[in-house]
């Protein structure tokens, strides 16, 4: 502005902001005497008025400040005069291509400098803080905190504990401050190389977008706080819940950038999907979607709906292509496709039991039987099988349902006759379908008019899986980080060995039979698990494991810049891409899940009062916190390594020296990613020391038998 007007350029204003003089200058290259008025928002619209562009709320906001927008509308204005293609400016001054570029970037800097301005200010105002931070922010004003003097890293600092960064900031000196805060916003090492101006081009950007989760974030934990008020949580759940949120923004940033993804929308008959489930290229995903299954009431309400043709909601898939086979996998929807399968006898876990009953008892029609006259399949159960068929065991099985029986008024007029039957009883009954009478088997097992939406995502690879799980669990899906890795990976022999491990979801029989030989040992695990607090509930349990695993198996250099959830993706992601993993075999699998289930009956042979109470929970008796269980379930299945079925003779000689040992592990006190493998580095390091199981010993025995390791990688950084 003041080179248009041939004036000496002035230093910005307090908080980065154009000084007034500037606008006053602009308005003298148009013409205009500008000293006498009263605001700088009047300043601009006289300007905006005198070279005819729109001048309205999206050019300014509060404390008389002009936005980038605003600016740019401006300067736009008065070059065009300038370069003489409209208007009537007294003034015709020519600008350079490469001077209006350079002031269009100088007003995106500052614009971006105003951004983090004021989201610092907004977080130093923050009244209520999670239990981890050490202190409370001094309040500040945007105007305060100077990008050309550095002091808005001072400022930044005071905040920072809310932008949960990896690591904490290091203010020796500015350079040492970027360098530390690069790093806790996940930019690779080089990221001050190759570019004009490093700190405005690549990390005040990155900076800005995590101010932006930090203030989303820091207004949940307020609303919680509220909660907490009317007795709904407490301070520290709902700081847990603080930072379990930043765990799962670390995951989805994880799958951000992954390029266009093919999706395509269409509608499919029932029939398509009783096919597909039919000839096993239905896929329900067992093995990650949660365990709970709707009540038969639920069920009986959508096919009610069908019935009466009532539209669903969409069936979400992803198709994949394995070699010679396409099969489907269930995004969202698996609960009503499930519902349909009992419905119309053609669930495959139903089919599968049918089948193996129908060689028991030498019926070879049995599985007609049960699709076509269920009453005679249930008379033949309580003839052949001890277990009653009770409502409730048929649920379980998948086995068919009846409609609601009784004066129900869905099931009126025309459905009334269906009332409280099988559908193999009303199969040929008829009902209205799109105004036609039609069979009732016309929708279940034709092509029917009557059709499902269907959104089928295709060609994608595990990156964009996860951005899809990512998207839908925002729009209200409501996964876990958890549940959404185990649908990305559960094609995988290790995810479905770490679930049914775990015993969080599906059955050694059917999703890992591969662990059939080993399986009196692993069986203990989710015993022990259960007795340590760590329900089925959340995928928590294979969370554990799958934890342990990543650190044990991963040799992806230091984990100390990762969140547990990356460090997880990680290991599962080089499976998925090296068809040569040793971890893809089935019998190198099966004695993985043996280390951790013999590390884990070490564990939990060991007296309950050996261990210090403030190491194990410091709040609930008996119950182990996630952490602590994760580092010293590290450190003994890393010693199994080196000790074998001796291990347990090995700790029972070591209890008063491990008594010792654990009353000096001290939890950290804040959930940064950093402080968590420092803490787990401290353990494991210390465990394998008390239990006489040198770290290059496990570490080269893990590599001998699994082909990699990061024992070394996460223990080694910490002893420096």
């Amino acid at each position: 502005m003041y080179q248009l007007a041939g004036e000496p350029v002035e230093p910005l204003g307090p908080g980065s902001k154009e000084k007034r003089s500037a606008f006053e200058a602009l308005g003298r290259v148009v013409g205009l005497d500008l000293v006498g008025v009263r605001s700088k928002v009047e300043c601009c619209r006289r300007i905006a008025d005198r070279v005819g562009v729109t001048w309205d709320e999206s050019c300014y906001s509060a404390g008389d400040t002009i936005t980038l927008m605003g600016i740019n509308r401006l300067l736009n204005g008065v070059e065009r005069l300038g370069s003489g293609t409209g208007g009537d400016a007294r003034t015709t001054t020519s600008v350079s291509t490469n001077d209006s570029e350079a002031r269009q970037m100088g007003s995106e800097d500052r614009e971006l400098e105003r951004r983090v301005a004021e989201s610092i200010a907004d977080l130093s105002r923050s009244k209520d803080t999670p239990t981890e931070f050490n202190s409370v922010a001094t309040p500040v004003d945007q105007e305060a905190i100077q990008f050309d003097d550095g002091s808005w890293r001072t400022h930044l600092a005071a905040v920072a504990e809310w932008l949960h960064l990896a690591e904490d900031l290091q203010v020796v000196s500015e350079s040492e401050f970027d360098r530390s805060l690069a790093r806790g916003l996940g930019l690779d090492e080089g990221w001050d190389t190759g570019a004009a101006n490093p700190l405005s081009e690549r990390l005040l950007p990155r900076l800005a977008d995590r101010l932006d989760r930090s203030l989303d974030l820091r207004d949940q934990f307020v609303a919680a706080l509220e909660s907490a008020v009317e007795g709904n949580a407490t301070r520290a759940s709902a700081s847990a819940a603080w930072a379990s949120a930043w765990d799962e923004v670390e995951d989805d940033e994880e799958a951000e950038g992954s390029g266009p993804i093919h999706a395509e929308a269409d509608t499919w008959p029932i029939a398509e999907f009783v096919g597909y489930a039919r000839d096993n290229d239905l896929n329900l995903s067992p093995s990650y979607q949660r365990a709970d299954v709707w009540p038969t009431s639920s069920s009986q309400l959508l096919i009610e709906s069908i019935l009466r043709g009532i539209p669903l909601p969409s069936i979400i898939i992803l198709e994949r292509v394995d070699e010679n086979r396409t099969s489907y996998e269930v995004v969202d929807g698996k609960q009503r496709l499930t519902s349909i399968l009992r419905f119309t006898g053609h669930h495959p876990r139903a089919v599968e039991l049918v089948t193996a009953k129908a060689a028991e008892w030498g019926a070879p029609d049995l599985l007609s039987t049960f699709q076509e006259d269920y009453p005679e399949f249930k008379r033949l159960w309580k003839k052949n099988e001890t277990t009653r068929l009770t409502a409730m065991e048929e649920r379980l099985l998948h086995f068919p349902f009846p409609l609601r029986s009784g004066e129900v008024r869905p099931l009126s007029g025309d459905l009334a006759n269906l009332r409280g039957k099988y559908y193999c009883q009303i199969r040929e009954s008829k009902i209205s379908v799109l105004g036609q009478p039609r069979p009732v088997r016309y929708v279940f097992e034709q092509t029917s008019n009557y059709k499902l939406p269907v959104i089928t995502y295709k060609q994608v690879t595990s990156e964009q899986i996860h951005e899809v799980f990512s998207l839908y669990n925002k729009q209200g899906k409501h996964l876990n980080a958890e549940e959404i890795r185990n649908a990305l990976y559960h094609h995988l022999a290790l995810m479905k060995a770490l679930v049914v491990t775990a015993g969080d979801s599906g059955s050694v029989e059917i999703d890992a039979p591969f662990l059939k030989g080993p399986w009196s040992d692993l069986r203990s695990t989710q015993a022990v698990l259960d007795a340590y607090g760590f329900g089925q509930a959340g995928y928590k349990r294979t969370k554990l494991l799958s934890w342990v695993s990543s650190v044990l198996l991963l040799e992806d250099g230091s984990p100390e810049s990762r969140s547990t959830a990356n460090h997880i993706n990680a290991l599962l992601r080089r499976v998925d891409e090296n068809k040569r993993d040793l971890l893809r075999d089935e019998a190198k699998i099966g004695r993985a899940m043996l280390v951790l289930d013999k590390g884990l009956d070490a564990h939990a042979a060991i007296p309950p009062d050996v261990w210090a109470k403030h190491f194990v929970n410091s709040q609930l008796k008996g119950k182990w916190q996630e952490l602590q269980l994760v580092a010293s379930l590290i450190g003994l299945s890393a010693a199994f390594m080196v000790h074998a079925e001796r291990l347990a003779d090995v700790v029972e000689g070591r209890l008063d020296v491990l008594a010792d040992a654990s009353a000096r592990w001290k939890r950290p006190s804040k959930t940064q990613s950093k402080e968590q493998w420092k803490f787990i580095a401290e353990v494991v390091s210390g465990l394998l020391e008390v239990l006489d199981a040198p770290v290059n010993v496990a570490d080269q025995r893990l590599r001998e038998e699994f082909g990699a390791s990061g024992l070394k990688a996460l223990v080694e950084p910490w002893e420096k």
